[in-house]
């Protein structure tokens, strides 16, 4: 179809810690009602976010949202050589349901309950519009996905492209995935 393929990847230092920062913020903005009522009922990954942003400090958020916009420079340098940005969906298949979270990943174990989604978060960052394209199955049956990104506002150029993918590698996208139900 004329579409080069080439290894590369836009320059996402510092998209974890900006990630961290603007999470626990939003978190202690939003949820901390819910911690002062009902912290029994929170999950502890919950708790832990809403008191980490309590103790941000206006230095904090300002390193967070420089860290986010030398990010977003580079995300947009990147596009002046491509088009879009295609990687997994996520770094994992799909888990058993009693593994609340990925902790470790080749080797690598992970600081907190949601750096392993760095993948997804760091073009969430960037205001990157995203899409998962089902792709496949593991050996196992598991769905897979292809995340495809583009430049900021560029939702119609995702979809074009992620489109075109469909049709090059001839996805049966419709295929329903069968739900394993457990009745408690």
């Amino acid at each position: 179809a004329g579409v080069i393929v080439e290894e590369a990847h836009p320059d996402f230092t510092g998209a974890h810690e900006s990630f961290h920062i603007l999470r626990a913020k939003l978190f202690a903005m939003s949820k901390l009602d819910l911690l002062k009522k009902h912290r029994d009922k929170l999950k502890p990954e919950v708790i832990w976010n809403i008191e980490a942003g309590l103790k941000l400090s206006i230095e904090d958020l300002a390193r967070a949202e420089r860290l986010r916009a030398e990010m977003t420079q580079r995300y947009l340098a990147f596009f002046k050589t491509y088009d879009l940005l295609l990687s997994p969906a996520t770094i994992v298949a799909a888990f058993p349901v009693e593994n609340r979270y990925v902790a470790a990943c080749n080797g690598v174990a992970f600081s907190n309950y949601v750096e392993w989604l760095g993948i997804a978060y760091a073009t969430t960052l960037v205001g990157a519009p995203c899409l998962s394209l089902p792709c496949g199955f593991t050996k196992a049956g598991l769905p897979i996905g292809l995340q495809v990104a583009g430049l900021p506002r560029g939702d119609g150029e995702v979809l074009a492209g992620a489109a075109m993918l469909e049709t090059i590698l001839d996805l049966k996208t419709h295929k329903v995935v069968d739900p394993v139900i457990r009745h408690l």
